[in-house]
């Protein structure tokens, strides 16, 4: 709540009303730099010509060897898992459904705050003019399921353009929905003990927690009708993944970024995490990965890390709107990315911060062959996790305190809301959630194979790393 001088609360409608005139003001300065675009509502009206997406899955299982799992939910302490099945419309309907109190328990502050923002000054219409149409549907069918809490379609679709919004109108849209840094990195060959490829996920926020993160962390294991079975490991409401993963072992996930001249994003793009959305339903290969990647401008500026167990490939596409960088394993095995740009084509056309650089040393440090904390040709799913816990800084080896949530300076001092470790080659993945600090939970392990059923499936060696 917003306090009055007196010291009394303002309430909700007057911290809409604030929200909406600051918001005005907002746009009134994007309406006057796009120029001939005009109003919002002109912007969000104008037609898209959308480029084709890569060719379709060649995930197809032999008739009989595998059917969807039921739509069902399972908890493992506070991680939900909630299996989805069918068109669009009906996951949606299933995830609003399953994840109801979850979605609520955003407030009524938060669900008004994004069915105005979604109506009142069109942001809902202009994010279902520049959404995938299966994003719409999935949309259509949470909305049913949430009407007698008060969400609607126009608030979902809010949320389902949430990252290009937070990259406009910054914490203007209710905070408690979206996060701000991250860092990840992939080890393939000879940088690893057995010479598979693992991933390393670390999403992070700024300065404090945000409590609905750390209550909710969620799975959602996602069967659609066409397409590759795969997880979204996301929040209760939205539609997107934070991070993807597929049947076919392609791991997608992406890290905060913001561009150094706004003229560099497009107003005619997409969304990047509906992008990774439709990276982890159809890319059976890291090629087709890339061209979904490039299959069309963007709203705002990412980083993005893809990799592929099956072809040890994998890349870091640093995103502005008509342009994008790319990263891929180099010859060591390794590939690393915090929150700024590093390519010869992007580097400097960000605005990068002290802390990512920093973050990016500890990574140097840890994973190079001659770095000074080296781990290289020792790495395993156990040593990632100690890569992703690591609250050393790289320059005074100071250790940060377990009090303290976000030092700004390590891998796993930065403010943490959830750590995972991907083993693409045998379709498994830790999950580190809880309270703070996050790290020091158990990584509870999940066998991708085993929650969809497929034949052969391999389990977890263990229940969780300790």
């Amino acid at each position: 709540m917003i306090e009055s001088r007196g010291g009394r609360s303002l309430g909700i409608f007057t911290t809409l009303r604030l929200r909406f005139f600051i918001i005005c003001l907002i746009f009134a300065g994007l309406t006057f730099a796009i120029g001939p675009l005009g109003s919002l509502q002109e912007l969000a009206a104008q037609p898209i010509q959308d480029a084709p997406l890569s060719t379709p899955s060649r995930w197809r299982p032999e008739q009989g060897t595998w059917q969807p799992v039921p739509s069902h939910r399972e908890d493992f302490g506070k991680i939900k898992v909630v299996w989805l099945q069918g068109a669009p419309y009906e996951m949606g309907y299933q995830h609003g459904t399953l994840l109801h109190d979850e979605i609520a328990s955003m407030g009524q502050e938060a669900i008004a705050s994004l069915n105005f923002l979604g109506r009142g000054l069109a942001l809902g219409r202009l994010a279902r003019r520049r959404s995938f149409p299966d994003v719409v549907q999935e949309c259509e069918g949470l909305a049913a399921a949430t009407e007698d809490i008060g969400l609607t379609l126009d608030g979902c679709m809010v949320l389902a353009l949430g990252d290009v919004y937070q990259e406009y109108l910054t914490y203007l849209i209710p905070n408690i929905l979206f996060n701000d840094g991250c860092a990840h990195f992939v080890v393939s060959g000879d940088a690893t003990a057995d010479g598979q490829m693992y991933h390393g996920w670390t999403l992070d926020n700024n300065s404090e927690p945000i409590q609905y993160w750390i209550d909710h962390p969620t799975i959602l294991v996602r069967q659609t009708n066409e397409g590759i079975p795969h997880v979204f490991i996301t929040i209760p409401g939205v539609v997107w993944p934070n991070a993807g993963f597929n049947a076919e072992g392609i791991v997608v996930s992406n890290n905060t970024s913001y561009p150094l001249d706004y003229e560099d994003l497009s107003l005619q793009g997409k969304s990047t995490v509906q992008l990774m959305a439709q990276v982890a339903k159809q890319a059976s290969t890291y090629e087709e990965a890339y061209a979904i990647m490039a299959s069309h401008e963007r709203m705002r500026s990412n980083l993005v890390i893809i990799s592929d167990a099956k072809s040890s490939q994998a890349g870091v596409f640093e995103l502005l709107g008509r342009e994008m960088g790319v990263r891929e394993l180099n010859q060591d095995g390794l590939l690393y990315m915090t929150n700024h740009f590093v390519s010869p084509e992007m580097v400097g056309r960000d605005t990068s911060t002290e802390s990512s650089l920093t973050r990016f040393r500890s990574f140097q440090q840890l994973l190079e062959p001659d770095g000074s904390r080296s781990r290289y040709g020792e790495i395993t799913p156990e040593v990632v996790v100690e890569i992703l816990r690591d609250r050393t800084h790289p320059d005074t080896t100071e250790i940060s305190p377990f009090e303290v949530f976000d030092d700004n300076a390590s891998i796993g001092g930065n403010g943490s809301l959830r750590q995972v470790v991907f083993d693409p080659q045998r379709l498994r993945f830790w999950v580190a959630a809880g309270e703070t600090p996050i790290p020091d939970n158990p990584f509870t392990c999940f066998s991708l194979s085993e929650m969809l059923g497929l034949p052969n499936a391999e389990p977890c060696p263990s229940p969780a790393i300790n």
